[in-house]
């Protein structure tokens, strides 16, 4: 569509906007009650409609943020839109204290994670979001002030998984979910034509015109960027084309951690091992992405580490002159020695969690372990905690632990307790007698497809 288009969106527009989501349905909707996501709402109804098909079986979500005095009032606003258009509703309330710094990313961030929990508990698998060709526009805007590399400057993905939306990654249990974005290629002013079209009004979010915020800036320096030929769909043509080489390189990545191409290995309790020669032979974009999932699953943080603390360290490991030595980022801890380079958690200041988990639970333990107590274990709520040196040491004195596990990551690994009792610890194949594997559970969240497994 033309940048300069101001036209409503036509109804023969819309099986090429949602026809590739079909084979996904039902779905959720991301609705917050402004012109874009209102507009979402309303047009994929219609098409729904077209193919004879009423849109009761979706679910359109609205998070209350707190944030503002009207808030609950323009979430009921929202439900009574979506009931008049056939769609079930649900509001998701963030509930807790709230930062004052960084509101915006951290809003974004329970965002996702709160529709994430609902499409999880009603096994819906598709989110649609109406991130439009100005959003993809500002968004490459905002990145490239910042230096962001490849990743950063491919901006919006029209389809990408849940679990990269800046969330942990408890949002990847249970199945595979998505985000769809089927109309990253519209301009905003359709949309709102779209609506004023057909008398429809939408709620307007006072920070959008709070000079404060970074978008609010980009957004009045609009017609300057223009006037130099930095128009959306340039630039969002840019960030397709960035993109298209982003998956090249990702295929790449996971072509080189295969368990078949003998490169990278992972240990059940969490430990990476990468052949040092390899890496540097991967050529440098190769080596920074291993390295950044490496530590990515091994220090469990929420965060990737950012290319700015990255690069000096795959330098290091990777440069003319390699370096012998140690490093720690996003609570990994790694190791660079003459063959190898070791990802591992960092022991870190801060303790690691302890919770407290009752039969059937399934929950992402230190963002790193996948800690399951089976429905049938009859010894009621249990402890789960990193097992520590003292532990680790009894347990190896007694012939309960797999001696060839490093002992500084076999430390920091979860087991489970009942009664002061150690009763379990996974990931180093001990379970106390009657326990079984059967009924307790710790699994390394990397260990499934994307790295082979090492095991001791």
């Amino acid at each position: 569509m033309d940048d300069s288009s101001n036209d409503p969106i036509r109804p023969s527009e819309l099986e090429a906007l949602f026809a590739p989501l079909a084979a996904h349905l039902p779905c959720a909707l991301a609705v917050s009650g402004g012109s874009d996501s209102t507009a979402l709402m309303v047009l994929f109804a219609d098409w729904l409609r077209r193919r004879g098909q009423e849109p009761d079986r979706h679910t359109v979500l609205t998070v209350d943020h707190g944030l503002r005095r009207n808030s609950a009032a323009e979430a009921r606003s929202v439900a009574i839109a979506a009931a008049w258009l056939g769609y079930r509703h649900a509001t998701l309330a963030w509930r807790g204290p709230k930062p004052r710094t960084g509101v915006q990313a951290a809003a974004r961030r329970a965002r996702y994670r709160l529709m994430g929990d609902y499409m999880r508990v009603h096994g819906i698998g598709l989110l649609l979001t109406a991130h439009t060709r100005d959003d993809q526009a500002e968004t490459l805007l905002m990145r490239l002030a910042r230096g962001s590399g490849l990743d950063g400057l491919s901006a919006i993905a029209p389809l990408a998984a849940l679990g990269e939306q800046g969330l942990a990654r408890s949002e990847a249990k249970g199945g595979a979910r998505w985000v769809a974005r089927p109309l990253l290629d519209v301009p905003r002013a359709c949309l709102q034509a779209t609506l004023k079209a057909r008398g429809i009004p939408w709620l307007e979010d006072p920070s959008n015109a709070a000079p404060q915020f970074e978008r609010t800036r980009l957004r009045a320096a609009r017609p300057e960027r223009e006037a130099l030929g930095l128009t959306d769909s340039m630039l969002a043509l840019s960030a397709a084309r960035l993109l298209r080489v982003r998956r090249v390189l990702d295929r790449l990545v996971v072509q080189f951690c295969d368990s078949d191409a003998g490169a990278v290995s992972v240990d059940p309790a969490g430990v990476f091992t990468i052949d040092r020669a390899r890496l540097r032979q991967a050529g440098e974009e190769i080596a920074l992405r291993v390295l950044s999932r490496a530590i990515a699953a091994a220090g469990g943080a929420e965060e990737r580490a950012p290319l700015s603390k990255l690069e000096p360290i795959a330098a290091a490991v990777c440069g003319a002159r390699p370096l012998l030595g140690k490093w720690t980022l996003a609570r990994a801890l790694l190791t660079a020695e003459e063959a190898t380079v070791a990802v591992e958690r960092e022991r870190g200041r801060a303790p690691l969690p302890e919770l407290t988990l009752a039969p059937g639970s399934n929950v992402l333990w230190d963002g790193r372990f996948w800690v399951r107590i089976g429905r049938d274990f009859a010894g009621g709520p249990v402890e789960v905690r990193a097992l520590g040196e003292t532990a680790l040491k009894d347990l190896r004195r007694r012939g309960g632990a797999a001696a060839s596990a490093p002992a500084r990551a076999a430390a920091l690994v979860p087991s489970v307790w009942h009664g002061g009792r150690l009763i379990a610890v996974p990931p180093l194949q001990y379970w106390a007698p009657p326990h079984s594997a059967g009924g307790i559970a710790a699994t390394f969240a990397a260990l499934p497809a994307r790295f082979p497994a090492n095991r001791p």
